[in-house]
């Protein structure tokens, strides 16, 4: 089992005139997963909650003020590449061809970066350079430069917010068949009801001002996932606990939350 654990994050920042900001306060969550394939967990939160930066903290990008993570009970505070972080907008060097980027600060043999290629879609387009390509196509060039360095967890910043419909159920397979071959597992921080049921396994749903997990749903395995389960009683259901649990705790608005 594949086990990562938050113990009591918190993290403050200053602001001009000196005072301090919590932005994220007492954070406690753990995941669990199944040897048997990965899994997808995600961090459910309105726009400036703190996602970002929890995301950050546990990759080790960000040092958090108090608190700890741990990844298979060891304390995972320096970027080994265990838990891998990947941006809103998919980063990739317009002057590097695809398989230069995949490689980056990577050390893999030809036939491991022919299968990533692959596997997210990219075959044909090897010597193609991505500067005028479009999220889709630089969020698989990401992906697979993750999974070079053969990764536990592979954070996901709101990944889809900025993608087209037809590009975003593209991805959503890709995933799951990756969650798979690999046995990695997906961490996706989204402020999208409709996405985080959709995907995942589990949910936290994360208030703001601070930051703070308020609750934890479990989604049962025949909730996964095909076209149409909006019209689905469970999904409906799963939307509708959601949607109240925000409003209770004064989150929930067309603005910050999306359906």
């Amino acid at each position: 089992m594949s086990n990562l654990k938050l113990e009591n994050i918190s993290k403050y920042y200053s602001k001009p005139a000196g005072a301090k900001q919590n932005v994220l306060e007492d954070i406690n969550l753990s995941i669990e997963t199944s040897e048997k394939g990965g899994g997808f967990v995600s961090i459910l939160a309105s726009f400036e909650s703190g996602k970002t930066t929890l995301l950050k903290i546990i990759s080790a990008i960000v040092k958090s003020d108090s608190g700890r993570v741990l990844l298979q009970n060891e304390v995972y505070d320096k970027a080994t590449g265990k838990i891998v972080f990947i941006p809103e907008k998919p980063s990739s060097f317009p002057w590097l061809n695809v398989e230069q980027n995949i490689i980056f600060a990577t050390d893999i043999n030809a036939d491991k970066l022919k299968e990533l290629i692959n596997t997210v879609g990219l075959t044909g387009y090897e010597n193609h350079h991505p500067h005028n390509e479009s999220l889709g196509f630089r969020f698989r060039i990401s992906l697979a430069r993750a999974l070079a360095v053969n990764p536990v967890f592979i954070l996901l910043d709101d990944s889809f917010r900025r993608m087209d419909s037809e590009t975003k159920d593209e991805i959503y397979e890709l995933l799951r068949t990756v969650r798979l071959k690999f046995n990695v597992n997906f961490i996706l921080a989204t402020t999208n009801v409709s996405e985080a049921i959709y995907l995942s396994d589990k949910i936290f749903l994360m208030k703001k001002n601070p930051g703070k997990i308020i609750e934890e749903i479990k989604l049962d395995a025949d909730t996964l996932k095909s076209k149409g389960l909006n019209r689905q009683d469970r999904f409906v259901s799963l939307r509708n606990e959601i949607e109240k649990t925000f409003q209770a705790a004064g989150e929930m608005s067309q603005t910050e939350i999306r359906i």
